[in-house]
């Protein structure tokens, strides 16, 4: 797999089970749609990064936190593939949101995200990984993380391409 072996030459290969802090799937497809639900900057079940944004995480430590959480969301896209046998020639990224746990007064939502826009591209190509995206700067976040991230993606047929 492409994306698998950019992730394990990257650093960010995880091949845990998928797991999730609630009751909820980790992934849903639906026509030709693959939904990943949120991603916080977790290893091994447990939160790397905690706090908020430039009050008690530096923005170089949160610049971390969210490449790990969309290396997890690339990780859960991994196991969608895989799971359910999919050709990952056809995965398009079509839209992610950020959900940064930031003080009042931050005002770099957009450019702190682009850690996030530009390891889809570096993963999967300026074609296949270029998206539209939110981000959003909130009051709490669960475990206390800095941000969350989820992802929308498209598995194509060839008349898309």
């Amino acid at each position: 797999m492409k994306i698998k072996n950019k992730l394990i030459e990257l650093g960010h290969y995880r091949d845990n089970e998928l797991s999730t802090l609630a009751n909820y799937k980790p992934y849903m497809i639906s026509n030709g749609l693959i939904f990943i639900s949120g991603q916080l900057p977790m290893k091994d079940n447990k939160i790397i990064y905690s706090g908020k944004i430039e009050l008690e995480l530096s923005i170089e430590d949160s610049k971390k936190a969210v490449l790990l959480s969309a290396c997890n969301l690339l990780n859960v896209l991994c196991k969608s593939i895989e799971e359910n046998e999919l050709n990952e020639s056809n995965i398009k990224v079509l839209n992610i949101k950020g959900y940064l746990n930031t003080k009042p007064s931050f005002k770099n939502h957009s450019i702190l995200f682009n850690e996030a826009s530009d390891i889809f591209i570096d993963v999967l190509g300026e074609y296949y990984g270029a998206h539209s995206r939110s981000v959003i700067g909130v009051n709490s976040l669960p475990l206390d993380s800095p941000v969350e991230i989820d992802g929308i993606f498209s598995i194509l047929n060839h008349d898309e391409k």
